[in-house]
């Protein structure tokens, strides 16, 4: 019943607006207005409006369309979203990656999340890539005339919008993207890495770029002398990409890459998880973090230059076995209300998700609904999920 109520608020505001905006200039005694209703009213109206209500009102006339693509209204619409950050959720169903939303700053122990958008997804032959403001970056892998070529697909969960970026160039079989912003540019850009098999070889070659946004979609090969392999998804903090990666297949060292969005460089730190802005390692006492596990450990990186971290050991509450059961965990990173978010990989009935803080050592589980009905496939969770309105022709 609310969600019907909401739906019809949003229809209503929809139709007042677009009777406004509609207005003949002639007024009711025969005399023209000189007041038409100025734009800047419709577009403090359309901000209240939810994403995919944005990306219908773009089709109701060519005035609504010139206000909803300005820069300024995306911007503040981002950043009035940005208030409210929500998680973001997807599972995979028959060939489909099915989108929620569901509150991240909450004190209820039961959530119903929010259905949003779907996307073709293969298991077998896609990826996702990376998830930033508001938007989702995946790859999916395709033959053409017996070649296998790999294509980006950049997707809005809000809005439903997708575009398919050029295919990444490269001969070789395996290939494996990452998504990152530059704050400073405020430019979005995809960066790729390519290899023959896991066979016959392991350092990673052909290393490309492509930035979004700047109306010719290409890619760029940048220089990387840093012989690696990524081993585990990457992360995007303040300009700089870091992913794990094999340095040494022999020894199986690894390293932490460190990718600068903005110059294109790349550089290495020894020895990823965001924690207050900085990079952080969380490990647990265990290979698998589990209720049988009795701490954590966080390692903060405190000069990258000189390789130094400092170590952190914070010891589960005597409840953590009962919360936690027999779930398998992965972290996921960092709340705005200094809490690691930890949620299990695959579908279970409940599904919990479970928020750990560590200045006050406590933990909450919170059961989010509608997520239990699968019971293969791997479930993927994204903090501060923002709702962004922006056309991909200007992103």
């Amino acid at each position: 019943m609310k969600s019907r109520r909401q739906n019809l608020s949003v229809e209503s505001s929809i139709s007042a607006i677009s009777r406004c905006s509609s207005r003949s200039p002639t007024s009711t005694n025969g005399r023209e207005n000189s007041e038409p209703i100025p734009a800047d009213l419709i577009f403090e109206l359309l901000l209240r409006l939810p994403a995919k209500s944005i990306a219908r009102c773009r089709c109701v006339s060519s005035l609504w369309s010139s206000i909803l693509i300005r820069p300024d209204f995306t911007e503040l619409f981002f950043t009035r979203s940005s208030s409210l950050p929500q998680l973001l959720l997807s599972r995979q169903e028959n060939d489909e990656l099915l989108f929620f939303t569901a509150p991240q700053v909450h004190t209820s122990s039961l959530v119903s999340p929010n259905h949003h958008k779907k996307i073709p997804f293969l298991l077998s032959t896609s990826q996702i890539c990376g998830h930033l403001r508001g938007l989702i970056c995946l790859t999916h892998q395709r033959t053409v005339k017996k070649r296998k070529e790999t294509v980006p697909v950049m997707f809005n969960p809000s809005t439903g919008e997708s575009l398919e970026l050029p295919k990444v160039k490269t001969s070789m079989v395996m290939v494996r993207s990452f998504f990152a912003y530059d704050p400073v540019a405020n430019q979005f850009k995809v960066l790729s890495m390519s290899w023959p098999c896991y066979k016959s070889g392991w350092i990673c070659k052909d290393h490309q770029v492509l930035t979004l946004g700047t109306g010719n979609l290409s890619w760029r090969m940048v220089e990387c002398s840093i012989p690696h392999h990524p081993t585990y998804d990457g992360i995007c903090i303040n300009g700089c990409l870091y992913y794990q990666a094999i340095v040494d297949r022999g020894s199986g060292v690894s390293a932490i890459i460190c990718f600068d969005v903005r110059s294109e460089k790349f550089s290495f730190i020894k020895k990823a998880q965001d924690y207050k802005g900085r990079l952080g390692i969380l490990t647990a006492d265990r290979d698998e973090l589990t209720g049988e596990s009795r701490y954590m450990e966080m390692w903060l990186l405190v000069d990258a230059e000189k390789h130094e971290w400092s170590r952190h050991v914070y010891v589960f509450p005597s409840s953590w076995g009962n919360v936690a059961g027999e779930a398998q965990l992965y972290y996921i990173g960092m709340s705005g209300n200094n809490e690691v978010l930890l949620s299990p990989r695959y579908p279970s009935s409940p599904f919990y998700v479970f928020y750990y803080n560590f200045e006050r050592g406590t933990i909450r589980r919170v059961e989010i609904q509608r997520m239990d009905a699968l019971k293969h496939g791997r479930i993927h969770t994204f903090l501060d999920h923002v709702e962004d309105v922006k056309l991909y022709a200007n992103v």
